[in-house]
């Protein structure tokens, strides 16, 4: 995956039912490829996801490395880490992740002014995962 070259999946595009498993992947790729990009691997994103799992970057980077396909990658993941796949956990990750959203003053004022440059209409858009799809030109439903 060349992350300079193409987006990674969105933060919503589940693998098993959980958020965020595929971007991870499709980002520890590029970093274990050299083609990150502008992207961050380890991120507070990513952090939130492997901090769930339990499993330091460096070590879901080698996983991916050892693993050609997203399902091995999820097997190995399942092997290790199966309490915190569990559907409850799961959902209990994926509810939290997808209602991050900037916690500080700094935070608030870069996301806002991100989100002016994308779509000053869009005030609907509050939470990291939507403006990564904004900001990644996917379609974000409206919220009323």
């Amino acid at each position: 995956m060349d992350l300079s070259k193409h987006f990674p999946r969105s933060p919503v595009d589940r693998l098993h039912g959980i958020d965020h498993l595929k971007r991870i992947i499709d980002k520890a790729r590029a970093n274990n490829a050299g083609t990150l990009g502008e992207y961050k691997y380890n991120c507070p994103l990513d952090q939130m996801f492997l901090g769930h799992i339990g499993i330091s970057a460096e070590d879901f980077a080698r996983l991916v490395q050892t693993h050609s396909s997203d399902e091995t990658v999820y097997a190995e993941l399942w092997k290790r880490f199966s309490k915190a796949l569990s559907p409850d956990a799961v959902e209990a990750f994926n509810t939290l992740y997808e209602s991050a959203a900037p916690d500080t003053p700094e935070k608030k004022a870069w996301f806002t002014s991100v989100l002016q440059g994308l779509d000053p209409s869009r005030t609907d858009i509050t939470t990291w995962v939507r403006l990564l799809d904004l900001e990644e030109k996917r379609q974000v439903p409206v919220l009323k």
